[in-house]
């Protein structure tokens, strides 16, 4: 037991936190206004994770049924709604208020080592991952989504 407490006051003092870099925790509108993503604590690790909860356009036009993984590597994997797929995790803060994260993106399958950025306020979030070595790096800025009830999802 005082092993436990030791390295639970370890943690407590050492570790950064959500709170103390301000937390991300919620649902984010994405840039393009097309996906709400919700950050939380992972149900499987320290770090916290985010789920895609809101799609402007649910359903794929070509089937009728709901959007899929479609471009998931994985083929295992491309079943998957994406109401509900977990595109974040390991958000992790690091020592310079900015956290380090793995976005996978929907569209077309692809994971890519990201930092997030929250402003001041928290009422944006700037994420920027680079490729080739960081020669080359792109942005997207997400505002935070109002609580409560989600938007309507689009009809065709």
């Amino acid at each position: 037991m005082t092993r436990s407490l030791c390295f639970g006051l370890i943690a407590f003092f050492c570790l950064p936190s959500f709170a103390a870099a301000g937390s991300l925790e919620g649902r984010w509108l994405t840039q393009e206004g097309r996906a709400i993503v919700e950050i939380a604590p992972c149900k499987s690790s320290p770090a916290h994770c985010g789920v895609i909860v809101w799609v402007k356009d649910p359903i794929n036009p070509d089937t009728g049924k709901p959007r899929r993984d479609i471009h998931n590597p994985n083929a295992s994997l491309q079943h998957r709604p994406i109401i509900g797929l977990q595109s974040l995790w390991s958000i992790v803060p690091n020592a310079d208020g900015v956290w380090n994260a793995v976005s996978y993106d929907p569209r077309n399958g692809e994971e890519h080592d990201i930092t997030m950025t929250p402003t001041a306020n928290l009422s944006r979030l700037v994420l920027t991952g680079c490729g080739l070595g960081g020669l080359i790096c792109l942005s997207q800025t997400w505002t935070r989504a109002p609580d409560g009830a989600l938007p309507p999802l689009a009809t065709n």
